[in-house]
């Protein structure tokens, strides 16, 4: 246990050295949460560092699709049971399509991510990359793990 405290410590300090940038910064203090979580807390000794994705449109915009969406079906209804038969302005508004808000995964800067973990002792051993993240497998260098 103490071993890993020292680990997280290193890590810790070794964060505020990668660099100015400060996205560079947040992914090595994701890097240092989840190995004191899956880690120290869980008692692990490899973890994995997920990064999920992001809509493209912001959520106003979303709000504001789903909102035409639900007031075209009302229309849509109301065309349909309230217009006569022979009306033409039925066959325009009969359709209405549910909107499509696509996700992004967010892609960390990989030299910054193995920078900091072999810096730390640790190596990505597997990298499973979904439609909806990415996630990286990490454990101890073979190394490192006998000091």
């Amino acid at each position: 246990m103490r071993e890993k405290l020292a680990i997280a410590n290193q890590m810790r300090v070794s964060r505020k050295s990668v660099g100015n940038n400060s996205e560079d910064k947040k992914l090595c203090s994701k890097c240092y949460r989840t190995y004191v979580i899956e880690c120290i807390i869980k008692g692990k000794d490899n973890f994995k560092i997920s990064f999920r994705s992001t809509y493209i449109p912001s959520f106003s915009k979303r709000v504001s699709n789903y909102y035409r969406y639900i007031i075209n079906n009302i229309y849509r209804l109301f065309l349909i049971y309230f217009t006569l038969n022979g009306d033409k302005n039925l066959k325009k508004h009969t359709d209405v399509s549910k909107p499509i808000h696509l996700k992004i995964a967010n892609m960390p800067n990989e030299f910054v991510l193995h920078t900091f973990l072999e810096g730390n002792g640790f190596e990505i051993t597997d990298e499973h990359i979904y439609s909806e993240s990415t996630v990286y497998d990490v454990a101890r260098t073979k190394s490192e793990k006998h000091l």
